[in-house]
């Protein structure tokens, strides 16, 4: 979005003059104004006040612009100039509207209905724009287009300070171009630094990436910074092959890309939701190149039946799979039996657990293992529960993602409880499982302005359109 504003936009050097009705002469006022043409010249009253009028096919110019008009009234007694259906030239836009306002003295300029500004890398549409010319500023009170060789934005309002390089938008902003779509309630850029903040009910869509940010708040600069806040700031990135798509979900969220490498960290209420697996946290990490997903501060990962819960959980990812899982200080692995519905539990100092085409393998637990395993009969009935603690490694094996069996490599000690309602229901002493609390999948945001018509709002004015016919109907570059 860093093209959409011309470094020279809406710049209208129009010199402070005092026009005296002498058409193909030169005067001089405040600065040089030549009257290169006027098929008339007179004066008149209106609303009560004295006008030299310059009328039909009027052609002035300065240094810095040569304008056209059908004709151009001079306010006597209050420095003002009125030109009506104008053009003007300056060095690098071409300007065109209906009706120009113009004080001499304070050279704030106002123009008036389907007004048009032609520069060298874009084009701007609204009905109303004022110019404070001391303090370059541009002041666009009316919804705008603007449109360059990339894309297009709107708004309902907005200012652009020449000086600093620097706008703001208000008002249904919504930004477009081949690589991504945009909208928020406002915006304020600036283009030296490469600096875009985004307020209110914000949009984000990235075509190529395949990844959606709405949120409250978005901010972005040239070193592939992005920030995004909201109580419900949204990540949505689908996968490579369109087969899968992840939604994170938290407070905050940032982003750093750069050609090498792509990070992203969440914070606070940290959601995670895909077909392959779901999870929450406080905090959650992840990197590109190792394709590792870091949650801490009270995680917890939902994979198919297994609820995994401990202070810090690593996920490595592959082919959008879990590959392997890897959990610390004192986690416990948790899995519903889809027969018995009985929960089956493993804990230790340390977890790894590996899959297979994104199903369960192994669980390992090291030192201070202790499990947890309810056994079914021939009929696939529970038929008790075996309990195992060990001071070293514990390993459970599992056939199709379910639990098959475990073994025990250093001092087991371990026993068969037989089916009983008493039993039914023992834990482990860092026992969690919590269900209800994973995230369901959640509903697919889509913009919520309409989508950037191809034209803009109005029809194009006589000396617009006579100049498009004399560019044979092409854009020109404005030199």
């Amino acid at each position: 979005m860093k093209k959409y504003i011309s470094t020279t936009l809406l710049m209208l050097l129009f010199t402070s003059a005092t026009l005296f009705v002498a058409p193909s002469v030169t005067v001089q006022a405040q600065s040089l104004v030549t009257i290169h043409q006027a098929d008339r010249a007179e004066g008149g009253v209106v609303d009560g006040e004295n006008v030299r009028k310059l009328l039909g096919n009027v052609i002035l110019s300065t240094e810095e612009m040569t304008l056209e008009a059908d004709s151009v009234y001079q306010f006597v007694g209050r420095n003002r100039l009125q030109g009506f259906n104008v053009q003007i030239e300056t060095e690098k836009e071409l300007i065109w509207a209906d009706t120009l306002f113009h004080n001499t003295r304070t050279e704030f300029s106002q123009l008036r209905g389907r007004v048009i500004v032609l520069s060298e890398a874009s084009t701007v549409f609204s009905d109303a724009i004022d110019v404070d010319m001391p303090a370059d500023l541009a002041i666009l009170n009316d919804p705008l287009r603007f449109e360059d060789e990339r894309g297009t934005l709107l708004a309902e309002s907005g200012l652009y300070y020449q000086a600093i390089d620097s706008a703001a938008f208000r008002g249904n902003v919504q930004l477009a171009d081949t690589t991504q779509y945009l909208e928020a309630d406002s915006l304020f850029m600036n283009r030296a630094s490469d600096l875009y903040e985004m307020f209110g009910r914000v949009f984000a869509e990235e075509y190529e990436d395949k990844v959606t940010f709405p949120g409250d708040y978005l901010l972005a600069d040239s070193t592939g910074y992005r920030l995004l806040k909201g109580n419900d700031a949204w990540l949505m990135e689908v996968s490579e092959s369109e087969a899968d798509t992840t939604h994170l979900l938290a407070r905050e969220i940032e982003l750093i890309e750069s050609d090498t490498l792509s990070t992203m960290d969440a914070y606070t209420n940290v959601r995670i939701w895909s077909t392959r697996f779901a999870a929450i946290a406080d905090t959650a990490h992840y990197r590109d190149d190792t394709d590792l997903f870091m949650l801490r501060s009270n995680p917890v990962l939902w994979q198919k039946n297994i609820q995994l819960s401990g202070p810090v959980i690593e996920a490595h990812m592959e082919n959008e799979d879990i590959r392997f899982l890897s959990s610390y200080t004192r986690p416990i692995a948790v899995q519903e039996d889809t027969l018995t519905g009985r929960l089956h539990q493993m804990t230790g100092d340390t977890l790894n657990a590996w899959f297979s085409d994104g199903v369960v393998d192994r669980i390992k637990v090291f030192k201070n293992s202790e499990i947890i395993f309810h056994v079914k009969d021939e009929d696939d009935e529970p038929d008790g529960l075996i309990e195992l603690i060990a001071a070293g490694a514990s390993t459970m094996y599992f056939e199709e993602g379910e639990f098959d069996f475990f073994k025990a490599e250093e001092n087991p000690d371990g026993s068969w409880l037989p089916e009983d309602p008493a039993n039914i229901d023992r834990k482990l002493s860092n026992f969690r499982w919590e269900p209800e609390l994973k995230p369901n999948r959640p509903p697919i945001l889509t913009p919520r302005l309409p989508e950037i018509p191809d034209e803009p709002f109005f029809d194009y004015p006589p000396r617009y359109l006579r100049w498009l016919e004399n560019q044979n109907g092409e854009r020109v570059e404005v030199q």
